[in-house]
């Protein structure tokens, strides 16, 4: 009985070993971050680079600050779907939770 209390104690403490070290490496890196030097570069007015639409796929949360330079092109959608524009691309996104519904390019 002993052991088997202490092989469940050394199991859960490994566990939640584990499952803390995971939750800190992954504080500020979430899908849609921009890195610091390409964030400056965009709150300044650059443009982003030409690859940055890959990285997102249908499903996806599009950034805050990527959908901030988008312009809206159709906002008349009963479902809550709007179309925006960013650098040559239409994304047809979930308005509340910016949630990627497709991406098309122009």
């Amino acid at each position: 009985m002993k052991t088997y209390l202490c092989v469940a104690v050394i199991g859960l403490s490994l566990v939640t070993g584990m499952a803390n070290a995971k939750e800190h490496n992954d504080k500020g890196k979430g899908k849609g971050s921009l890195p610091p030097g390409l964030q400056k570069k965009v709150d300044n007015g650059g443009s982003l680079p030409p690859g940055w639409h890959k990285k997102y796929r249908q499903g996806d949360i599009l950034d805050y600050d990527i959908y901030r330079r988008g312009r809206v092109i159709d906002s008349h959608g009963h479902d809550g779907v709007i179309s925006i524009e960013v650098d040559n691309r239409i994304i047809r996104l979930i308005k509340n939770t910016r949630e990627i519904v497709s991406i098309l390019g122009r």
